[in-house]
């Protein structure tokens, strides 16, 4: 994966889904070779869902507040929304 990635940390996961649907409205359809992936990372008292945006999605990660980051770890990730060859 190459830099250019950003991270919102979304928080909960049982509360992100009107959140998810949101994104997927608005990213609908996803530009070819783009990708949010998502992961689940312990937090201090419960799980976090953290999603990932790819380079070219970066206006709009911005808009949700994400912060630029270095690319993903692949260890945990799964796919959101997209091009599901940026997992590996």
């Amino acid at each position: 994966m190459s830099a250019g990635w950003s991270r919102w940390v979304v928080g909960d996961p049982t509360l992100a889904e009107p959140l998810l649907e949101a994104l997927r409205a608005e990213l609908a359809p996803v530009p070819a070779g783009e990708a949010v992936l998502q992961k689940l990372e312990s937090g201090d008292l419960h799980c976090q869902l953290i999603l990932y945006f790819s380079p070219g999605l970066q206006a709009i990660a911005h808009r949700h507040g994400a912060a630029a980051c270095p690319s993903p770890d692949s260890n945990g990730l799964s796919l959101l929304l997209g091009d599901s060859s940026l997992l590996q």
